[in-house]
């Protein structure tokens, strides 16, 4: 069965990006090899710096053709969005003149889906990702910003696609909230979890990388740029704490950069963190703080379970409701200005909860694996593929 994916964003698929921004990426590094294993060969059209098609083979049974569409070295979302209609016509031109028939198409991102389609090829599964109108929660959106222009285009993908995939029930709730359209044509698919964070580093020797002494308690906050992953919360949180907790609070940022005058004391900045390098992270950390407003699943509390570490999460949302169910963590109150620092205290001062909440996440963890991942999208693709995805 041959699959022909879009993956139109900022990040090439087949690197690992500048640390916690590809998210998407990580995601399809984890999905594209098992379909490849269950037969469904896939051709991925993304975005390509050069002048003609490049075409890369990253595991065996996938391709990667990397379409020019004119993007800048350091590329934003905006000039993302710019370059859209050029990399939908080279599209175009490479599917006609390939002859290739591909059995399902599917999409990822908003951006690919509205590509796929200016491409000729109406996705039979498609998948948001994040929604715009819930990132902005009740904020307006300018007249005319890209925000507007995602939203429409979010609205156009809800009627015209013919399934769309959350990665939990609670997104697929939220979405349909927002997009009634996608009302029973939603599934839920949750991602996996690479085994490396299952086996991560020894802790002793992780924490001798990052410098951290013995005795000192760390907090990692995991987080690209963006202020809905409130990084300036969970810092002046940190703050507060360390005035009572003294120099054994440690906290690293990892995933972006912050100027050191915007850092409290005994706080640092790690930058862009390689995936590969996560799990060491994970592994030195005593407890993993992920205040993000909104997350449509949320990878990094998932990562953090796997690898043993506690994490602090609001008590919204998909992992607050698992944290609160389950275990494997504290969540707070998102509303309550004292909620994080206060979840943050309760875990920097008592090893048993911590030893306890670890054991908790790692049985979590245990659920999400790309096996299951990969087995429920060949099901949904296979069952629901189409001789000629071609309009």
């Amino acid at each position: 069965m041959n699959h022909l994916l879009f993956s139109y964003h900022t990040c090439p698929m087949e690197e690992p990006g500048t640390g916690l921004s590809g998210g998407m990426n990580i995601f399809l590094r984890g999905l594209l090899p098992g379909l490849a294993a269950k037969g469904l060969k896939t051709d991925v059209l993304t975005r390509g710096k050069g002048t003609g098609v490049e075409i890369t083979r990253p595991f065996p049974g996938v391709r990667i053709l990397h379409i020019p569409c004119g993007w800048k070295d350091a590329p934003t979302r905006e000039s993302a969005h710019d370059s859209l209609t050029r990399f939908a016509r080279g599209a175009s031109r490479l599917l006609d003149a390939g002859g290739q028939a591909y059995d399902a198409v599917s999409a990822h991102y908003w951006m690919s889906g509205i590509a796929s389609m200016e491409a000729g090829m109406r996705p039979l599964a498609f998948a948001y990702h994040t929604i715009e109108a819930r990132k902005l929660g009740f904020a307006a959106a300018p007249p005319g910003s890209l925000s507007c222009v995602r939203m429409e285009a979010e609205k156009r993908l809800a009627l015209e696609v013919s399934h769309v995939v959350c990665f939990s029930a609670d997104d697929l709730a939220g979405t349909v909230g927002i997009l009634p359209a996608v009302e029973g044509k939603g599934t839920v698919i949750p991602p996996g979890v690479d085994d490396a964070f299952r086996n991560p580093p020894p802790r002793r020797a992780a924490r001798r990388n990052y410098g951290i002494p013995d005795g000192a308690f760390l907090f990692l906050l995991a987080a690209r740029p963006d202020p809905g992953k409130n990084v300036a919360l969970a810092i002046e949180a940190f703050r507060a704490l360390r005035a009572e907790e003294g120099d054994r609070l440690r906290l690293v940022v990892a995933g972006q950069e912050i100027p050191d005058e915007s850092l409290p004391g005994g706080a640092a900045c790690a930058g862009p963190v390689p995936h590969a390098e996560m799990p060491a992270l994970y592994s030195a950390a005593d407890a993993v703080i992920c205040p993000s407003s909104y997350e449509s699943f949320g990878l990094v509390p998932l990562e953090a379970m796997a690898a043993g570490t506690p994490v602090i999460v609001p008590g919204t949302g998909f992992w607050g409701g698992t944290v609160r169910s389950g275990g494997g963590g504290l969540a707070y109150a998102p509303e309550s200005a004292s909620g994080l620092e206060d979840a943050m205290r309760a875990v920097c001062r008592d090893a048993g909860m911590r030893a306890r909440l670890a054991e908790e996440g790692r049985r979590i963890a245990a659920r999400f694996t790309w096996e299951k991942c990969t087995e429920s999208w060949a099901r949904l693709l296979s069952g629901r593929a189409r001789p000629d995805s071609r309009r």
